[in-house]
Order: structure tokens, then C-alpha cells, then sequence
């Protein structure tokens, strides 16, 4: 039995930089088609948030002109 480095046991104990190179890559690739989409959900989500908020202001001015036949 031998113990060298050039052994075949230890050949096959880790990932080779050719591997991790191309797991780097796939996550890059992965990373930079993610990134535009999930600033468009975030955009998308501030605009629902600014709606919500009006939909309440009028509201809310509504109901002030109800008790008070005026608006403020």
C-alpha cells in the first residue's frame, strides 16, 4: 500500500480548479440574471407601497370632510 501523494486514493479527495472555476461561474451567471429581476420586483413593490398610502390619504380626507364639510 502506498502513501504518496501521487497515490490514486488521494487524487480523488477534493475538486479539482477546473470544477471550482466552473461552479464560480454558473453562480455568476446565476447572480447576474437575478440581480435586474429582483430590482424590478423592489421597484414594483415601492409603487404598490406609494398606491396603498394615497388609497388611505383619500380616505382618511373623506372621512375629515364627512365630520367637518371641509377639507383640510
Amino acid at each position: 500500500m502506498s502513501t504518496s501523494p501521487n497515490s490514486k486514493n488521494f487524487r480523488n479527495k477534493g475538486f479539482t480548479l477546473i470544477e471550482l472555476l466552473v461552479v464560480i461561474a454558473i453562480i455568476a451567471i446565476l447572480a447576474a440574471i437575478a440581480l435586474p429581476m429582483f430590482s424590478s420586483y423592489k421597484m414594483k413593490a415601492y409603487n404598490a407601497a406609494a398606491q396603498s398610502d394615497l388609497r388611505n390619504l383619500k380616505a382618511m380626507m373623506e372621512w375629515y370632510y364627512a365630520d367637518y364639510l371641509e377639507y383640510p
